[in-house]
């Protein structure tokens, strides 16, 4: 079954721990919300995402009792997963039960029809060691993500009904001339638009997170930034998630003079799998279709 149509259930995983993996349920939003720690993923969040199925997996692990010990939170972004937290009771910490889940929520990947997983990896961070285990390998530079306001995305403009707002697609910047883009288009995506660049977006909480990044400098950021304005608009989204190399320092001084915030303290790369056994940029598997992982935001 092609990635676009999944709506496939996990069959029910053990673990070897005496534990089983499942996806959550739309109705089960209480056993995600018990474990996840993030004040911005909440109710209104988890409830949502677990209603899109096409574009989000929350897999748990549950006690023989029944009680839910972790889950983990990945979303769709073009035509992979993204890998986005495992959170694990207290009382399972060191038990293996972080691996098991991340282990489940790959092989439902590959099950539901997705190319490859992918990560944020902070490789000064433990979480480098599971992306290891998961055979993440690196498929960008060391970058640092930025989250930018969008003003014109406000509360106002927000879509009444969840059932209305997109949750994930491609939007074309009209960047494509002379120069190098700041950061390429991480997925591959076609680019056949010799008028723009197209990315990959999602909806995470609220915000847009972009495959990339083709300003040739800080200055066309506003050219990004309106070329994403009506997607804003439609999913209600305030902010947008961009990517800039984490050796550029004159970008980090200008994106701080905006109100930007950096998303980790560390720089990260973009661990791939590919489930067709192609290393490296996920390109190769996208066009020929057409660890713990992070705590941090």
């Amino acid at each position: 079954m092609a990635a676009t149509d999944n709506t496939i259930p996990l069959a029910s995983q053990h673990t070897g721990l005496g534990l089983v993996a499942r996806r959550l349920q739309a109705g089960e939003t209480g056993t995600a919300l018990r474990l996840c720690p993030f004040e911005d993923v909440d109710a209104e969040v988890i409830s949502r995402e677990l209603e899109a199925e096409a574009d989000y997996c929350w897999m748990g692990l549950f006690a023989p009792d029944g009680t839910a010990v972790a889950v983990h939170r990945a979303m769709r972004w073009h035509q992979h997963l993204l890998l986005k937290g495992v959170f694990v009771d207290d009382s399972y910490r060191g038990s293996g039960a972080a691996l098991s889940a991340a282990f489940a929520i790959r092989d439902w990947a590959r099950q539901a029809g997705y190319a490859g997983a992918l990560a944020w990896v902070e490789p000064s961070k433990p979480e480098a060691r599971l992306a290891t285990r998961l055979r993440l390998r690196s498929a960008s530079p060391l970058l640092h993500r930025y989250l930018i306001p969008l003003p014109s995305a406000g509360a106002s403009a927000r879509p009444r009904s969840t059932a209305l707002r997109p949750t994930s697609g491609t939007l074309t910047v009209p960047l494509r001339d002379e120069g190098v883009p700041m950061v390429q288009e991480l997925l591959g995506i076609w680019q056949e638009d010799l008028a723009g660049t197209r990315l990959s977006w999602v909806l995470d909480r609220s915000r847009l997170l972009l495959s990339g990044n083709p300003c040739r400098s800080v200055g066309d950021l506003s050219t990004l930034l309106g070329a994403v304005e009506e997607t804003a608009v439609l999913t209600g989204a305030t902010s947008v998630e961009i990517p800039f190399e984490a050796a550029d320092l004159l970008a980090a001084l200008s994106l701080a003079g905006r109100g930007a915030r950096r998303l980790s303290r560390s720089p990260v790369n973009l661990g791939v799998l590919s489930f067709d056994g192609a290393g490296g940029h996920p390109g190769a598997t996208v066009r020929s279709a057409a660890v713990e992982p992070n705590r941090h935001d």
